[in-house]
């Protein structure tokens, strides 16, 4: 096998119907052109029907028909290998799609024991409830099946794979344990005929054959039936609901209310997301048969590198990536998706280059951000919403939110199983139990920690003990119950208790994140509005006193831990657009005049019944994605409109998804319409944002050339290389103009030389000219010194003004500086002090010009024609 490096950068492709195999053939030119050596690619495997993002897989051996196929992904491979590119392969361990295009999960509920896959999904087949005992929880309805039932809009129909259950468009398989149902039923002479089919498919059934073979089977028994007495068969028991409602509580699976799962439930989902099953992906079989098909595209070459998504769902991962490198190797590049809470680091005994990179997102924005100005913003929406509560407590409450009203099932089914692993007995408060469980998961400031044995980590130790000192503070009622929460954390002799211990643990931890990223992600970011920017995937509000060394220790860290980790600043998981996020960073830069402009908007706009806090959402969110052009259109006032809904609902303050209130929802987008259709306002939103955009530009590009030149790999979302207002998803799926990109990048690279160029870039600014080239120039000098920068020193520069931030970056005699603006006047003596040794002679990257530095670099020489810094020594 071929060894491949860290790429030298990587560009994120959303792949689907609208943008497939075809599509990317046709930009890979542009791409290695504008610098990038890895097409980074969403999970390509089949999908749901339909699927815009590729996380429901329904067949991890095949590829998605939708996007292309096998020999399509080969051309491209040819393309890549003659411009020296790669692929880096976004994987979906952690679960498949709830669906009955999900071949595996339909022979689950068709066979049920006698399927193969019985315990490939993460079911708990033993539940304690009467209709899930040995019964996959199947909660599609819209109602209670006995309600389906009876109103007529469950029925049996014969399909092209025989007897299915039908719900509207929705079709289930008909359990083998069914058919005895049928036999006792069916004694009439018209159904004669087709009884023996079913003792026939029965006993196919128990032989536990291989999924492709029992389909060919029971194609070839029921093409051997009469179809028009299977049809009518159909049809009568479809018409006698008691028959049907006996027929129906046969099956290997329970179907039920959607809403029922939040109350009770015997798989585990992703997230409380019902249409996503999990595996058991912990076992070995489950782990070989799931990455046959991705192992041979690694062994073909057709990818070079993996991307883990929810590495945290696992109940393992330090053993799932573990297996996951034997498999592949250590030639591999493979990173994963992982949320670091600040100053949180990956495991250190993880095989892995790094993480997709939130974290260099969250420490990048705040160098970003006025931390005086972000206070004062903080302190004055305080004063408008003086009955909000503190950030942190906005977290707890809906953290607590998460976990009773939408994991009320899984919750149940933590303490259950600490019961049966006999960690807890006949003294145990069951109800004190329950609530030590949930101040736990609350109270635990990380997303999840990794027990694998004992003794625990220092880490952890650390952690554990932060959390149960919270946890007591508050609530001394349950302190046995605590206690005894508390001592699982501990090692014992006892070599099967400290088993069970463990396996309490690492199924506790698969719950800590869900309930996390639900409460503050999905929640918490769209209830605390002070500054949207910071609610952020990786970033957050609580981050205080951050300065320019906290910056700097950051990124000397990541050189010296995970030098291949990504550098994002934009996904397809992101809250809003990158440079949204910056324009509504420059608030912090203008606190007294944002309140001012608020204030106007205020008094001149009356929201009618919308709460302050959601007018208040209206108006950053304004800010973060108006155009930048400054035209509304009907197009941009629906995408408001739509981010707008999705956010109450994400709230769950004044509606819902669960329970969406139409009439709150349309004060909403109807005052949203009126502002985005009054010239007077958007008068006064064009001017103000003419006031911060100058800055926002600086501060985005600034963010880009950190992004390529500071450890770690960088990565451009697709269609960030020019400006991207977009909201969360979908909006920032939507198709990019790649055509309009490529002449724009044309265009600088034949203009480059000319006398006029940096005035060309200024004059179309608003086109997002400036980030293309600094994006291009960058991307392709890190391509061309790509070990400087990935195997270089990271050393932070002094300087004598607060206004810069600068670094060099040293691999053997290679040196590179990077110089860039904060915010506010830079002085003309403005300068960067080179340490001892440092050579004397510098190439500016941007502009062609030499630069001297007798023991210092002036910024205004470096900064005269375009402000930005990248310097290379000259020897």
């Amino acid at each position: 096998m071929k060894s491949y490096n860290p790429p030298s950068s990587t560009y994120r492709l959303q792949l689907h119907g609208g943008f497939t195999f075809a599509d990317l053939k046709d930009i890979l030119d542009y791409l290695d052109k504008l610098g990038i050596s890895t097409a980074y690619a969403s999970p390509i495997f089949t999908a749901s029907p339909g699927s815009m993002h590729g996380y429901d897989v329904t067949e991890p051996h095949a590829i998605n028909p939708a996007i292309g196929n096998i020999e399509q992904l080969r051309e491209i491979k040819k393309i890549l290998q003659e411009k020296g590119m790669n692929w880096l392969q976004d994987i979906v361990p952690n679960h498949m799609a709830f669906h009955m295009s999900n071949h595996r999960l339909y022979d689950v509920m068709e066979r049920g024991p006698l399927s193969p896959y019985y315990e490939y999904f993460d079911i708990d087949w033993q539940h304690p409830s009467p209709e899930l005992a040995g019964k996959l929880m199947t909660p599609f309805l819209g109602k209670s099946m006995e309600d389906c039932v009876e109103e007529g809009e469950i029925k049996l129909a014969y399909t092209d794979k025989g007897l299915e259950i039908n719900y509207f468009e929705q079709t289930f398989p008909l359990s083998i344990s069914a058919y005895e149902v049928l036999q006792s039923v069916l004694k009439d002479s018209d159904a004669l005929p087709v009884l023996g089919l079913f003792d026939d498919l029965y006993q196919q059934a128990t032989k536990g054959i291989a999924l492709k073979d029992w389909v060919q089977v029971k194609r070839e028994l029921y093409n051997t039936a009469n179809r028009s007495v299977l049809e009518g068969i159909a049809t009568r028991i479809s018409n006698d609901k008691s028959v049907l409602l006996q027929l129906m509580r046969q099956q290997y699976y329970h179907l039920s209310g959607w809403q029922e799962a939040d109350r009770q439930i015997n798989y585990r989902r992703f997230f409380t997301v019902n249409e996503l099953i999990t595996l058991s992906m912990e076992s070995q079989t489950v782990f070989d048969e799931y990455h046959t098909f991705l192992h041979s595209l690694y062994r073909e070459e057709l990818i070079q590198g993996l991307r883990i998504d929810h590495i945290d769902g696992l109940r393992d991962p330090a053993t799932y990536i573990q297996r996951l490198r034997m498999l592949f190797g250590s030639s591999c590049y493979i990173i994963a998706e992982k949320i670091l809470e600040h100053e949180e680091v990956l495991p250190p005994d993880w095989a892995l280059q790094g993480t997709s990179g939130y974290e260099f997102l969250a420490f990048t924005n705040h160098l970003l951000t006025s931390k005086d100005g972000e206070k004062q913003l903080t302190t004055w929406y305080q004063e408008l919403l003086p009955e909000q509560s503190a950030y942190q407590d906005i977290v707890y409450e809906k953290k607590r939110l998460i976990l009773e009203r939408y994991m009320g099932g899984e919750w149940e089914n933590l303490i259950r199983y600490c019961y049966a692993l006999k960690l807890a007995d006949a003294r145990t408060n069951r109800e004190q139990l329950k609530e030590a469980i949930a101040l736990f998961i609350i109270c635990l400031p990380v997303y999840r920690l990794y027990p694998g044995q004992f003794p625990i980590d220092d880490y952890s130790r650390e952690i554990i003990q932060s959390t149960f000192v919270r946890i007591r503070a508050m609530n001394r009622r349950a302190e046995t119950e605590i206690g005894l929460l508390e001592a699982l954390w501990e090692e014992i002799p006892d070599a099967e208790r400290a088993r069970n211990r463990l396996l309490f643990l690492q199924r506790l931890m698969q719950f800590t994140g869900p309930v996390t990223a639900k409460g503050v992600e999905d929640t918490t970011f769209y209830i605390y509005n002070a500054l949207l920017s910071h609610n952020e995937v990786g970033d957050s509000p609580a981050i205080a006193d951050f300065s320019i060394n906290t910056f700097h220790q950051r990124l000397a860290a990541r050189q010296q831990h995970t030098p291949a980790s990504l550098n994002t600043t934009s996904t397809h998981d992101t809250k809003r657009g990158e440079d949204g996020r910056m324009r509504l960073n420059m608030l912090s830069l203008h606190p007294s005049l944002w309140k001012e402009q608020i204030t106007q908007w205020r008094e001149q706009f009356q929201p009618g019944d919308l709460t302050l806090n959601d007018e208040y959402f209206i108006y950053q969110s304004v800010i973060s994605g108006f155009p930048v052009d400054g035209v509304v259109n009907a197009e941009y006032i629906e995408r408001l409109q739509q981010y707008l809904i999705k956010a109450l609902r994400e709230a769950k303050v004044n509606t819902a998804w669960s329970a969406p209130k139409e009439a709150y929802e349309k004060h909403a987008t109807t005052f949203v319409q009126r502002l985005l259709t009054d010239e007077g306002f958007l008068s006064s939103v064009r001017r103000f944002i003419d006031i911060i955009d100058e800055q926002a530009f600086a501060a985005t590009l600034a963010q880009v050339l950190i992004k390529i030149t500071a450890p770690g790999i960088p990565d451009i979302y697709q269609g960030c290389e020019l400006w991207d207002y977009s909201y969360v998803d979908p909006d920032n799926r939507r198709p990019v103009n790649y055509n309009m990109r490529r002449q724009y990048l044309e265009n600088i690279i034949s203009r480059e030389q000319q006398p006029d160029f940096f005035q060309y870039l200024s004059q179309n600014r608003r086109m997002g000219l400036e980030k293309l080239f600094v994006t291009w120039k960058t991307l392709n000098f890190r391509r061309k010194y790509a070990e400087l920068f990935l195997d270089g020193d990271y050393l932070p520069l002094q300087t004598n003004s607060e206004q810069i931030v600068a670094y060099a970056r040293v691999y053997r005699q290679d040196w590179v500086i990077v110089i860039v603006p904060l915010f506010g006047e830079i002085g003309v003596d403005a300068a960067v002090l080179l340490p001892a040794g440092a050579p004397g002679k510098w190439e500016n990257i941007f502009t062609g010009e030499m630069v001297n530095g007798g023991g210092q670099i002036r910024v205004a020489e470096v900064f005269e024609k375009f402000r930005l810094g990248l310097l290379k020594a000259d020897f």
